[in-house]
């Protein structure tokens, strides 16, 4: 009889091995924006959606880099959220420089109402005020701490026609300068998304369940938009972007995602404290606000990528060289699909032999997620999450 370390050790690498091929096909089945050849006729018109609170750090490098794009017919809308810093003097003194009627700037009056988060309420006033005055035929929304190469809205578009896609969202180019940054962000973004969600199945169904979008590059067809139920439907949702994508499928829409390749960039937390934060706001809701949901979560990321090299250092020790390669094996397949998803996303690639320890930092992010829940102390830039 087979022992049960060798049959429990053989699951884990087949399990692991099964992950890294989806990986490989995701990033051949994921479309690159800059293989796209932008219209070379009229092309349809943009408004580009602009959220920010408190962003004076962060808003004349985005202002600026949609004001450079060489795309022709785009709109630019940005919604100062009650800052309390200059956000909205920088906006209107970039305004007003470029003496241009495309651009806007619109002021927030109050918080959001019971009910609303502040994101979405920002979005949703910001989109009434661009359907008071024109009919774009695509909405983007974007961050203020994205920043664009001249080509980017026109290549997104051109790869949304191709895709006839209702939504199109890109996850940005991440600068991650600290190692707090380097062990959670390629975690939280790329991996997560493109380790477990199969994008075949993604792209080609309607199924809301296999739906994934960035909340910081969502390019909608306005009728794709409209349908959905737009921000109001997703109101209440912390993860608004992953929301809109299920609902843009409920309604009939194709959403894809996109590779916008060195095109678009962002940062999106500078250091250790604003890591642990950030994504400590919104951690818990990936398992739908259930703790045995997030127990079981915990279970599979310890057994899959915390435990392997620690059982081959103690198999090795212990002289059981066949355990040992078993588990030696499962963590270099964990290596090698980080590696593959860092030389496509331009992350680091020391960062990748850290795996394991990425993955507990990460666990630890969502126990704390979990604790901010339970005790009503998520919040995000002064404003409480619920």
């Amino acid at each position: 009889m087979i022992p049960f370390d060798y049959i429990y050790a053989t699951a884990i690498l087949i399990v692991l091995l099964a992950l890294a091929i989806m990986v490989a096909i995701n990033l051949r089945v994921l479309p690159t924006t800059t293989d796209y050849v932008p219209l070379p006729a009229a092309q349809p018109s943009v408004a580009a959606l602009i959220p920010a609170r408190n962003e004076a750090a962060n808003i004349e490098a985005c202002l600026r880099s949609l004001l450079a794009q060489d795309y022709p017919n785009l709109q630019i809308w940005l919604y100062d959220d009650q800052s309390t810093d200059d956000t909205g003097a920088i906006a209107r003194r970039l305004t007003s420089s470029t003496e241009q009627s495309t651009t806007h700037v619109v002021d927030g009056t109050s918080p959001p109402p019971p009910g609303w988060l502040g994101k979405a309420n920002a979005l949703h006033n910001l989109y009434a005020a661009v359907r008071a005055e024109s009919d774009p035929d695509y909405i983007l929304f974007t961050d203020a701490d994205v920043t664009f190469e001249p080509g980017a809205v026109s290549q997104a578009v051109a790869t949304a026609i191709a895709w006839r896609a209702g939504l199109l969202s890109i996850f940005p180019r991440q600068s991650v300068l600290t190692p707090a940054e380097r062990l959670a962000v390629p975690i939280a973004l790329h991996w997560t998304v493109y380790n477990f969600l199969p994008l075949p199945v993604a792209f080609n169904t309607k199924i809301p369940a296999f739906a994934a979008a960035n909340g910081q590059f969502m390019l909608f067809t306005r009728e794709a938009y409209d349908e959905c139920g737009g921000h109001a439907a997703v109101r209440d949702k912390i993860l608004e972007d992953v929301s809109l994508a299920r609902a843009v499928k409920q309604a009939g829409h194709r959403a894809i995602l996109a590779d916008g390749g060195p095109t678009i960039y962002t940062r999106m937390y500078k250091g250790a404290s604003e890591v642990w934060s950030g994504y400590s706001k919104n951690a818990f809701a990936f398992f739908g606000y259930n703790p045995l949901l997030l127990i079981v979560g915990v279970i599979v990321l310890m057994a899959l990528y915390v435990f392997p090299p620690i059982l081959a250092l103690l198999a090795f020790i212990t002289g059981n060289l066949t355990l040992g390669a078993l588990f030696l094996a499962q963590y270099l397949i964990a290596v090698q699909t980080r590696l593959l998803l860092a030389t496509r996303f331009s992350y680091p690639l020391g960062s990748t032999f850290l795996h394991p320890v990425a993955i507990l930092f990460f666990i630890a992010i969502q126990l704390n997620s979990l604790r901010w829940h339970l005790t009503k102390q998520a919040n995000w830039k002064g404003r409480t999450l619920g």
